[in-house]
């Protein structure tokens, strides 16, 4: 069998001196999310395309298990799609979303969406309820995860209380999985309360928004009443981190970055570091920001030049011991809610959407709506969204995500910027090799220079 290198490894061209000072590469399959290491003369031979046939065949089958070479007739992007697929249909694994209100208790200038006062719907909530319900009750559903959206979620806290208590008592009753998400932006965030989401509603994931150090962020994140939040949001989340109220929960904390706030990163950082937020409970996750219909051309960062002064980020909060996402250790099960027939998302209203973009962004809000929550009561998977043919326009070479060696950690990023012609890839497609000399260097390999 003719075995080549696959077209999803990724080789660092640096190379270091191993503990046995033998010289190697350091290598990343994104099919298989594996790291390793390659010595460097196998390195070159794979990156040369040289035959593989001179080498032992334990080496070509050590490197065919990390996913480093496949046989010349596998065809890759297809096993890749087709696990895309396969998780996107996968009735195991039921994803829910609502929108306890519509409203948000900030107005960010940089952000493209349209807020409502007022709570949920109450027949919209029930109908959710019993939506989520019927899923826990169907006997092809092993686990259910909710997501609570907004605007401002915990403007909404005493729906999502209400709904979690249902949610945990259906788990229990069912033996089934359950576990909740949330991104909020922090300002309603008390110690109790996140307690209470991590003890009583099972939130394991909370992502919250700090754009920089105290004047930075108190500057673009505006509470629509004029009050500041940043020392309100840090002393919550260290008291929070300090007494291990949440033990299970992770907190992400997303920073927005443009041209206005990224010369304050590297402060923010540090200052997570003095709050004592330098822990693993805590994740660093730097976003640019991007456009939702709106106009943030003056704004935006270049792709490349962002994800160079990411690794330099990133780079900062390691010697901090501040988390960051470094290579993906799992890979993705589909691209997103909207290509993932078993995912939904509802508004306040009751109206349903396959895309967590369209239900607050005028135009899109009435465009993108597939269906009414009481229509989707049972456990039935919810209607065909239009990004449900994205993995078909990848295998049709409609999208340059064909040929990307990103795909099988990405699966395009975001369906709808792509159509609306901008381009999501997401950083590490740029910065890859930093990520890897972060790693290097922390497990101490010497370069070989």
């Amino acid at each position: 069998m003719t075995m080549v290198r696959s077209r999803y490894l990724l080789i660092d061209d640096r190379d270091y001196y191993s503990a046995d000072g033998q010289k190697i590469k350091l290598a990343y399959s994104t099919s298989a999310t594996r790291l390793f290491s390659l010595p460097s003369d196998t390195a070159e031979r794979l990156l040369s395309g040289s035959p593989l046939d001179v080498l032992p065949d334990t080496e070509v089958q050590a490197l065919a298990a990390a996913g480093a070479v496949v046989s010349a007739d596998h065809d890759e992007l297809a096993a890749v799609l087709g696990a895309y697929r396969a998780g996107s249909d996968d009735p195991a694994a039921r994803s829910f979303a609502f929108m306890p209100t519509s409203y948000c208790n900030m107005a960010c200038g940089y952000c493209g969406q349209e807020h409502v006062r007022g709570a949920a719907d109450r027949s919209a909530a029930e109908d959710f309820k019993d939506r989520v319900l019927a899923a826990f009750a169907d006997p092809a559903c092993r686990k259910v995860i909710v997501g609570w959206f907004g605007g401002e979620p915990l403007m909404g806290y005493r729906t999502i209380r209400e709904l979690s208590a249902a949610f945990c008592q259906a788990a229990r009753d069912h033996g089934k999985g359950y576990s909740a998400r949330m991104p909020t932006n922090g300002s309603l965030l008390t110690v109790r309360r996140i307690q209470e989401l991590h003890d009583d509603c099972r939130l394991t994931w909370m992502d919250v928004t700090l754009d920089g150090p105290e004047a930075m962020h108190d500057k673009r994140r505006i509470r629509r009443s004029g009050k500041p939040t940043y020392l309100r949001i840090v002393d919550v989340l260290s008291q929070a981190v300090r007494d291990n109220v949440a033990p299970n929960m992770t907190i992400g904390i997303r920073v927005n970055v443009d041209a206005e706030n990224a010369g304050y990163v590297s402060d923010l950082i540090a200052d997570l570091a003095c709050f004592g937020l330098g822990t693993k409970q805590v994740e660093l996750h730097l976003m640019p920001v991007h456009s939702w219909g709106n106009d943030i051309s003056q704004a935006e960062i270049e792709h490349r030049v962002f994800a160079e002064n990411e690794i330099e980020w990133f780079k900062e909060a390691h010697a901090l011991g501040i988390n960051f996402p470094g290579m993906p250790t799992a890979p993705k099960r589909s691209t997103c809610r909207a290509t993932t027939r078993s995912s939904d998302l509802t508004d306040a209203t009751g109206r349903t959407y396959s895309c967590s973009e369209h239900p607050l962004v005028p135009g899109a809000r009435d465009d993108g709506v597939i269906a009414r929550i009481e229509e989707l009561t049972s456990s039935v998977r919810r209607p065909r969204g239009m990004f449900d043919d994205w993995y078909d326009r990848i295998e049709s070479g409609g999208q340059q995500c064909a040929s990307c060696p990103m795909l099988p950690i990405c699966g395009g990023a975001c369906p709808k910027q792509w159509i609306e012609g901008n381009v999501p890839c997401p950083s590490i497609k740029h910065n890859w090799r930093g990520r890897l000399g972060i790693i290097a260097a922390d497990a101490g390999l010497r370069p070989a220079v």
